[in-house]
């Protein structure tokens, strides 16, 4: 109940006038919501890697491999919102998450895989000295140093209009984990979550799902489902 983002306090703001309203309400606190269609959730790190393996440098993150990013598939996003407006009592708050407890670590391990690159990290030392003169300077030079080679890419392939960008906003970059328990729903409703945990797989379903769009350059990615 402590955001530290825009949207969340625009969230919670949200949340607080519903319930003031006297209105039938359900509130739904989904982790970081990934699949097809993700555009602000894992997405923006897959096109990291992607600007790094144009870049042929390492994808150095802030913080350590411990930061915490759980994560809630979107089919079970969807999944979940129609057995809550159908089934659930009133007035009843629920975390949508998955058991991964999916952190920053085992999301740049598959980051690298799919693109080729290596995934490296500051440490909270080094990130904590980059970080202590100004956030804006740190997202600013991020962002003067991604967007061109994304720009390049998206070029390069034929593409002249994607949604996609590896822009960061400053917010972002704090070492601040989400980590949330989505178990209520399961032991309340009996809800089940069909994607338990975040596999290669189902990130490279994102990015060939971007692909087929005309979102995402085609022929980046080094893996493929066996």
């Amino acid at each position: 109940m402590k955001p530290w983002t825009a949207l969340a306090k625009a969230s919670l703001k949200a949340e607080e006038e519903v319930v003031a309203s006297g209105v039938s309400y359900n509130i739904v606190r989904p982790a970081i919501v990934y699949g097809p269609g993700d555009q602000g959730g894992i997405t923006p790190r897959l096109i990291m890697g992607a600007v790094y393996q144009k870049l042929d440098k390492t994808m150095e993150c802030l913080w350590d491999k411990g930061l915490r990013l759980n994560t809630v598939h979107v089919r079970d996003v969807v999944k979940a919102l129609y057995l809550i407006a159908t089934k659930a009592p009133e007035k009843e708050i629920y975390n949508l998450c998955d058991s991964s407890d999916t952190d920053q670590g085992s999301v740049n391990k598959f980051i690298a895989t799919l693109f080729g690159i290596k995934t490296d990290f500051m440490g909270a030392i080094q990130s904590s000295l980059a970080t202590s003169l100004a956030m804006k300077t740190v997202a600013d030079v991020a962002n003067e140093k991604h967007l061109k080679p994304w720009s390049d890419l998206c070029k390069e392939h034929g593409i002249v209009d994607s949604p996609l960008t590896p822009y960061l906003d400053e917010e972002l970059l704090y070492n601040n984990s989400t980590a949330l328990d989505g178990q209520k729903i399961v032991k309340n409703l009996g809800f089940v979550y069909d994607v338990p945990q975040v596999t290669i797989d189902l990130l490279y379903e994102v990015v060939t799902d971007f692909e087929a769009k005309k979102f995402f350059p085609k022929g980046l990615l080094k893996y493929a489902p066996k």
